[in-house]
């Protein structure tokens, strides 16, 4: 189950990088300009929460390695994924706010005629988003997981 999650994330990252530019320029196209603010400001505050998930993501696999590799935090996974959240509790804070926004502005934006690129980002942000904040499985599967996102997403 978890590499078929892997593989559809990777699907949908790869379809969010060849997609940006496009989905920009076809909405400067043939949107309004009231429809467009809210495209740019969807994509704008996706890249922001994404800029946060790499900073906790990276926090995450660094402590969850050092308790298992370095008996660091006594060896408590728990521990450790606790103490990377505390450390990045402004992040997860901007990451949960940005949510709600990035939520209204979805269903805003939609049904506009960039449906398609806009579900793919925002199935790409969401994957992401679970895997940051709802941290689960096996160390390796987070560890692939996160390298798969951080690397298949668009430059900052």
């Amino acid at each position: 189950m978890r590499k078929t999650l892997t593989k559809r994330l990777s699907i949908a990252i790869i379809t969010l990088l060849f997609t940006i530019p496009l989905f920009i320029f076809t909405a400067c196209k043939s949107n309004s300009s009231a429809t467009n603010a809210k495209i740019n400001q969807f994509y704008e505050t996706v890249t922001q929460s994404q800029k946060c998930m790499d900073e906790v993501a990276d926090d995450i696999y660094s402590n969850w390695y050092n308790a298992i590799y370095n008996d660091a935090f006594g060896g408590s996974i728990n521990l450790a994924i606790y103490y990377a959240q505390t450390e990045n509790s402004a992040n997860l804070e901007t990451i949960k706010s940005n949510d709600a926004l990035i939520q209204n502005l979805y269903k805003s934006v939609r049904e506009t005629s960039l449906s398609a690129e806009i579900k793919s980002v925002m199935n790409a942000y969401a994957e992401y988003y679970e895997l940051v904040v709802n941290v689960s499985g096996s160390f390796q599967t987070y560890s692939k997981s996160k390298e798969t996102l951080k690397n298949n997403s668009p430059p900052h």
